[in-house]
Parts: C-alpha cells; structure tokens; sequence
C-alpha cells in the first residue's frame, strides 16, 4: 500500500497544478437542446425496441437506480399497473445499465398485454409475486391455482401455469413440472413463455430419468418453433449431447 502512495504523489501533484475546469458559456441565440422522448408504448407496438436496444447501448453492470425499479415494483403487486408502467419505463430510461433493466421491461410487457376488464386476474398475479418475494412460497403457489380455477380462461394464465412448473421444479416435483410447462409451451398458447416451458419441460424430463428421446423431441421443438430464442444456442448443445448418448 506505501508503494502505492507513493507512486500516485505525482499524479496528485499534476491534478493539483492544472488550471480549474469552467463549464462553456452557451452561445447566443442558440436553439434550445432537444431532449429525447420515449416512445409511448400503448399506441406503437414496436416502441419496446426502444428500450431493448437502449438497454444494450452499454455493459449491464451497475446498481445505481435500485430504487426506482423496487418503487414500480412495489406499485405492480399493489395493483397500480398504469402508475407502475410510468415508473418502470422512467427507471428504463435514465438506467439502461441497471442489472434489473431487462426485468423492468419484462414488467412492462406483462402489464400491457394482459391487461382485461377489472384487471382481477392480473392483480392475483401480482400478489401471488408479493408472496414469492416475501419467501411465502407455499402460499404463492395456492393462490396461482386458485386463480386458475377461478379465472381459467384469462390472458395471464400462462403464467400461473409457469409459475407453478417452477414452483414444482424447485420442490423435486418433475412430473407436476413437466405437467404445467406443457401447457405454456403448447403451440396453441402463444405465449413468450413458450421456449422457457420447453426448455423447463426438458430439462425436468431428463431429471425426473425418463427416456433422454422425449427431452431430445422437447429440445428439437424448441428450436425449430423458436430459433432466435436466447435459449437456442444452450439447447442446441444439449441436443448434440443427447444425441452422442443415444448413438453409443
């Protein structure tokens, strides 16, 4: 550490001699700076390029802006999705290199595309995930099945179902989990969570020590069904893996 010291004294001395910085005066008459406005993302349905491409404008590697992300957090499981939307897309915005962007806009398209009358279904969901992140596991999981049977046709229930495969996965219940994610990765759902299901429905078949062929068929679907998927390039390797097993 002295050695240290001691090589930064003339570094200090040089910092300590340089004349003061002064900011540039405006210039006359200048025309006013614009300042960029995001997209609203009600009325464009591609504004969320906005906010992807924005976020990987630079390294996700820093913390700062925490708490405007657990603000609009708070406002979803309280069922404030409008308020919610406006904190998450400001938080987007002034932090793209916050490790919690890309949940931030997960947030934003959840709210947007499962938005129903009364909003009952998705103020459920919300409050099964004020559960789960208060550690009350059990009772998310009850209330995601309640839910289910009570609003069984509603847009959000694909993802009680897939909250519920993971909820089973993370308890050593591979049949349930595989049971849940194949109703999420049908073809018919449409749902984003499709590839994840797939991949989950895969991954507890191999677990659960079932015929490595059918986790093999999961994996094939997923990639044919959804190559630009972030999960192909991993599943394409497992797929490669399978393959070599079945061949010896």
């Amino acid at each position: 550490m002295l050695a240290a010291l001691v090589a930064a004294v003339p570094i200090l001395a040089a910092v300590a001699a340089a004349p003061a910085w002064s900011a540039p005066k405006p210039e006359k008459n200048a025309p006013p700076k614009q300042v960029p406005v995001a997209p609203d993302t009600k009325t464009n349905p591609d504004a969320f390029r906005y906010f992807v491409v924005g976020s990987t404008i630079h390294a996700i590697q820093d913390s700062i802006g925490d708490g405007e992300y657990f603000a609009a957090r708070r406002l979803f499981e309280a069922g404030y999705f409008d308020s919610s939307i406006a904190v998450f897309q400001d938080f987007t915005m002034r932090h793209p290199r916050n490790l919690r962007v890309s949940e931030a806009i997960e947030h934003i398209l959840l709210i947007r595309q499962n938005r129903e009358p009364g909003d009952e279904a998705l103020k459920t969901y919300a409050q099964t995930m004020a559960l789960q992140d208060t550690g009350l596991a059990d009772s998310a999981a009850a209330m995601a099945r309640g839910a289910l049977a009570r609003y069984p046709s509603t847009r959000i229930r694909y993802h009680f179902q897939y909250y519920l495969a993971l909820a089973a996965r993370d308890k050593g219940d591979h049949a349930a989990a595989i049971q849940y994610a194949l109703f999420v990765a049908d073809s018919t759902s449409k749902s984003r969570l499709a590839p994840y299901a797939l991949k989950l429905a895969g991954d507890e078949t191999i677990a659960m020590g079932q015929d490595p062929a059918k986790a093999l068929r999961m994996f094939q679907a997923l990639l044919e069904r959804y190559p630009d998927s972030p999960l192909a390039p991993p599943v394409r390797a497992q797929v490669l893996e399978i393959r070599k097993k079945l061949q010896l």
